[in-house]
């Protein structure tokens, strides 16, 4: 190893540096007393000079190593046994009223395709064919003839249909005996055992012939591939590009068949960039499953790192030289003395802390040091490494981040010059605030820059109200005179995107529900710089102290958002009182009489007290402050409504119910858990920037509860009838639009219906939260959501066309329904007829040229829209909000800034090589207890899946969303057999595997050799 190489201490395996030993004394002692230590045994003997003679252990890097940490990849020889393929979190992410895609991304592999893995410590892809979803678990065979077994995977690439499942049947014939629980198949992949290359064989040769023809295509290209960056780089801006758009750039024409790459070149390509540690990232978060994308670096950020790395080349020899003129003279000696005044100046006022963040203070930080240009650049390189995570675990590129640390001298007790100390290094030093959240790094928005200390920036399109038009719907928009509409919703939300009303019929059995939608679609057009500023960012961002709407604020609030007089489209449909659908209509309005309340009074007048099974403990919140403030908005208060607003409401929310009655007959998810959550409060914090440095005062407050159901399921239910409504619409008429539908379920109806009726529905009812493996279950036979031009059902929703046209304001999806809803309004209104369509025939159907996106356009567009949407969403329901949780429970274990239970209870979920995966009782968070944690309470291969361990915090890792524990006492075995849940959890009929891909199918059945 390198200098730099060896200054990255940090996991399992020990070296000792020892001590001068103390010869002296031994020189002084006699002859007999000498001759009589050689009597005494020899590891008495050791022993004696080991008291005499303290040594200082310092740890090495690991072979192996997991998120978060830094591995041995370079002098050490890589195989498929060192690589972590570790399960991924099935558990469901709740949205609203949504269970928003169980946490995966969207591809779904199928028994026979072929996947390429790797693990964030290796350097080395393998290949291997997915035998399919076997008795609860999913099953590979490696291109070096191993099988092994997983619950989930992450992959780079896939091909397709790679092998038909005849050839896989030797395989399959040949795995362990079907009830064999996942600690035995562990077990039983460590002894070497499964199929052997005998019967593997022919997969063997396949593997193999792809990956030669794969070299072939880099080796034809090899000039052009190797300088790829040449051709694609920008010199200032980063680029967004998928695999196929970079194979289109840098390989000939000739490489196509079939006007497409075969799944050989895109891997020559894809090995080929990922080659390249600078300029080309793949993004891991932003993966769709046509393609995916990599971020292609700038060349002043690549001369950046280029230079930075010199810099630290020349310290480090100087050093090795023990050249002092020329340490002193080194940029990096100048800006090591004037990081460390700030680090000892922070640590005055803040404390440091080994879990990514630094305490908190109220004292002004008063420090200033004269940074030059060069200080700069070398800041912005710890900022690529530590924030961005540029580089991958294995590059060389780590260990000059690494070494900058250790020069620095003040991170000697971390737990290693690793980026999460990098990330501590900059809140220290000022150059982002000690509360930054790192997810707002590593999930990036194609085209959008981050702002340090909070939001983002977008590119300057000009003044955007300049390119609002007059409303495009004037001619046919009718006020609401008579109708009180209720915009129910949060006291704290900030744009008011939909409201519902009630309109009696002279039947008394029938009554119109009308949603009314906010409507800044008919005020720009698709193609104006709004619609372009507004895609950029294609759903709102609610992550605390970083609040991102996808429109500007000023125009939601001044124009658009809810309110008298302001425009809207309204989705009513005829409902009896029975829930069944007589007749829909879609129409323009503009609100006269508006009603705002929240969700809890509106279910105080009407008495109703739903809320759902389950209840948070008030014990196990966590506050470190106080609350956030509402929104101002004049609210209206139950005991202000008529008796005529009530019955209103009372009758909204029973129609809704008879309609939601429907849904789950169908199997629909009655509703769903509440998620842990964050409420952050900033009236507490001052923050100033001063150039390229942030000064802070104070510290955010931080809530950390469940989230609730809202107190009444009357706009919930009101909402699904609206997006069914405009689904249903545009498919009556042929228009494009995105559909949100669950295909796969499609295939599995019969047994998810019985699963979802009689075993997960009764467990959500009851208040029981369903376990891993039940929602593991759940998720294989759903398969993933898709956005598709192509209508279908959606399983979990209950509904048979689905799309979201009701949040406008703050998804980009829901205006590209509205844009094609009003543009067909308008053409009705032409035409003085509804449109025509008729599937069987276009020359019976209307030409749909006049609206906004064709359907070709659509579906080039959807990909991309969607990516962005889960982007969003991962920042504000996952990744952000969990850092904020984790920041609150630093700031209470370590810094005694709020209350927390001094054990926690940890059931484990999943085994792996050294450590156990588990949850903790505590807003079920996700913890790791490791083999030598278990302070032998047991061994590690005694625990099994299902077992409660009392545990202790022994770290936790904001950075990487790690929290570490320490077993105390085993408080429950789990039974020695598979957990029962009503229904067999392996069904046969699944064949398909729910797989967390970042990327692409890259299949392509017409290519040769596939």
């Amino acid at each position: 190893m390198s200098a730099g190489d060896a200054s990255l201490g940090v996991q399992t395996l020990a070296t000792v540096h020892h001590t001068q030993p103390n010869y002296d004394a031994l020189d002084a002692s006699s002859a007999d007393e000498q001759k009589s230590a050689h009597k005494v045994p020899a590891r008495e003997r050791l022993r004696k000079w080991e008291e005499e003679n303290p040594t200082k252990g310092e740890m090495m890097l690991s072979d192996l190593a997991y998120d978060g940490d830094l591995t041995n990849s370079l002098t050490r020889p890589q195989n498929v046994g060192m690589v972590q393929i570790d399960a991924e979190d099935s558990s469901p992410l709740f949205t609203g009223d949504e269970l928003e895609d169980l946490r995966s991304d969207d591809a779904m592999l199928s028994a026979g395709d072929m996947v390429e893995l790797s693990s964030q410590g290796s350097r080395r892809p393998i290949l291997a064919i997915c035998l399919g979803r076997i008795n609860g678990y999913e099953h590979f065979y490696t291109i070096s003839g191993k099988w092994f077994v997983a619950m989930g995977i992450r992959t780079l690439f896939v091909a397709t249909k790679f092998v038909s499942i005849d050839e896989l049947a030797p395989l399959i014939a040949a795995l362990p005996l079907e009830k064999a629980s996942f600690e035995d198949l562990n077990s039983l992949q460590d002894l070497g055992e499964g199929p052997s290359r005998f019967a593997g064989g022919a997969l063997l040769r396949k593997m193999l012939l792809f990956s030669q023809r794969a070299e072939e295509v880099y080796q034809a290209n090899a000039g052009t591939l190797d300088a790829s960056s040449s051709f694609i780089g920008d010199p200032v801006k980063h680029r967004y590009l998928t695999l196929h758009e970079i194979a289109d750039l840098l390989l000939p024409e000739s490489t196509k068949y079939g006007g497409k790459f075969s799944p050989q070149a895109l891997y020559a390509v894809h090995r080929a960039l990922l080659q390249d540690e600078v300029f080309f990232r793949p993004l891991r978060q932003t993966g769709h499953k046509n393609s995916y994308l990599f971020e292609v670096s700038p060349l002043s950020e690549v001369r950046t790192i280029q230079k930075i790395e010199k810099l630290v080349r020349e310290y480090l020899a100087s050093q090795g030289k023990d050249d002092e003129k020329s340490v002193a003279e080194s940029p990096i000696t100048s800006f090591v003395s004037k990081a460390r005044q700030m680090i000892d100046a922070s640590r005055k006022r803040r404390a440091w802390s080994n879990s990514g963040m630094i305490g908190p203070s109220s004292e002004p930080m008063k420090k200033k040091v004269p940074w030059s240009e060069t200080d700069l650049e070398i800041l912005q390189f710890i900022e690529l490494w530590a924030s961005y995570q540029k580089f991958p675990q294995y590059s060389s590129l780590q260990t000059f981040g690494s070494a900058l640390l250790r020069a620095v001298g003040r991170y000697e007790e971390a737990r290693g010059y690793v980026p999460a100390t990098g990330w501590a290094f900059l809140q220290e030093v000022g150059w982002i605030p000690p509360w930054e959240i790192p997810a707002r790094y590593s999930i990036r928005f194609p085209g959008v820059e981050i702002k340090r200390g909070g939001g983002y920036v977008r590119p300057f399109m000009g003044l955007l109200d300049r390119h609002l038009k007059r409303d495009m719907l004037a001619l046919i928009r009718q006020p609401l005179s008579e109708a009180t509409t209720y915009c129910i919703d949060d006291i704290t939300a900030r744009e008011i995107d939909d409201a519902v009303s009630l309109e009696r019929t002279s039947n008394p059995d029938e009554y119109w529900i009308h949603v009314h939608v906010a409507d800044p679609a008919s005020s720009f057009g698709a193609d104006t710089p709004v619609a372009k500023y507004a895609e950029l960012i294609p759903e709102a961002i609610y992550l605390p102290g970083h609040l991102e709407p996808m429109l500007p604020e000023s125009l939601i609030h001044d124009r658009f958002s809810l309110a008298s007089d302001r425009p809207c489209l309204t989705f009513s449909a005829l409902v009896n009182i029975n829930g069944v659908v007589l007749d829909e209509k879609i129409t323009a309005n503009i609100l006269q009489n508006v009603v705002y309340m929240t969700y809890e009074d509106a279910a105080s007048a009407i008495g109703d007290t739903g809320g759902g099974p389950f209840r948070e403990d008030p014990q196990r919140g966590l506050d470190t402050g106080p609350k956030v403030q509402p929104v101002n908005r004049k609210m209206t208060k139950p005991d202000d409504l008529t008796e005529g607003q009530k019955s209103d409401l009372t009758i909204l929310s029973k129609l809704g119910r008879a309609i939601q009655a429907g849904r789950l007959a169908k199997g629909a998810t009655p509703f769903f858990e509440p998620r842990p959550t964050a409420t952050v409060d900033f009236s507490g914090v001052k923050q100033k920037e001063s150039g390229d440095f942030i000064t802070t005062i104070g510290d955010p407050s931080i809530y950390v509860h469940y989230s609730h159901r809202s107190g009444t399921d009357l706009v919930e239910n009101a909402m699904k009838l609206a997006n069914e409504i405009a689904a249903r619409w545009c498919h009556e008429r042929g228009i494009p639009i995105p559909y949100r539908t669950q295909p796969h379920a499609l295939r599995n109806a019969a047994i998810l219906q019985k699963y979802a009726l009689d075993v997960l529905n009764p467990m959500l009812n009851s208040g029981i939260r369903p376990d891993e493996k039940v929602w593991r279950h759940m998720r294989s036979l759903l398969g993933l959501d898709e956005v598709s031009t192509t209508p279908g059902p959606h399983f979990t929703l209950g509904s048979d066309l689905y799309t979201k046209a009701t949040s406008p304001l703050r998804r980009f999806s829901d205006l590209i329904v509205h844009w094609q809803i009003e543009a067909a309004l308008l053409e009705e209104k032409r035409l003085n007829r509804k449109l025509i369509f008729d599937s069987s025939s276009e020359k019976k159907s209307d030409d749909l040229s006049f609206l906004p996106f064709n359907r070709d356009r659509l579906s080039r567009m959807l990909p991309m829209i969607r990516l962005r949407e889960k982007q969003a969403r991962a920042l504000t329901n996952v990744d952000g909000t969990d850092q904020w949780i984790l920041q609150a429970l630093v700031r209470a274990w370590q810094f005694k800034d709020g209350s927390l239970p001094e054990t926690f209870k940890f059931t484990v979920w999943h085994l792996s090589r050294g450590r156990v995966l588990g949850r903790l009782d505590w807003f079920d968070r996700s913890a790791i207890l490791q083999h030598e944690a278990l302070s032998n309470i047991a061994l590690g291969t005694d625990v099994r899946i299902g077992d409660v361990v009392e545990v202790r915090i022994a770290d936790v890792n904001i950075h990487s969303k790690q929290i570490f524990v320490e077993a105390l006492r085993m408080l429950e075995k789990a039974e020695d057999k598979r957990q029962e849940a009503g229904l067999p959890l392996d069904a046969a009929e699944i064949q398909d595997v729910p797989v967390e891909m970042a990327y692409f199918d890259s299949g392509n059945e017409d290519a040769p050799g596939v």
